[in-house]
């Protein structure tokens, strides 16, 4: 069973709840952490961009992307080769490299 929480945001005044798995839930804050963003702020990005999307697919889509990125950021920086098993916050060793704006870029372009 998959577990899922709702969280509360603010929209352009407009107050909503989303409902996602933990685990995206997990990694957006994570990506939070990452980019110095509160949630209301990374949803209001992804709102403004999210061309037929609802905003809990854009989310999750967001999140793939992030992470597809670190992953091809970090493989660069070090030469790992990404885990496709797992999608993981970055080595702390690594220096952090803002990734939202290019994902953000991707995700517009629909991918």
């Amino acid at each position: 069973m998959v577990l899922k929480a709702k969280r509360n945001i603010q929209l352009a005044n407009v107050r909503t709840s989303i409902v996602l798995e933990t685990a995206i839930w997990d990694a957006v804050g994570e990506i939070l952490l990452r980019e110095n963003l509160d949630l209301n702020g990374f949803c209001q990005m992804i709102d403004k961009r999210r061309r037929g999307f609802n905003l809990t697919s854009a989310i999750r889509v967001v999140v793939v992307i992030y992470y597809r990125t670190l992953a091809q950021e970090r493989q660069q920086i070090s030469g790992a080769t990404p885990s496709l098993n797992r999608l993981s916050a970055p080595d702390p060793e690594l220096p952090p490299i803002p990734l939202l704006p290019i994902v953000l870029k991707s995700f517009r372009k629909g991918l």
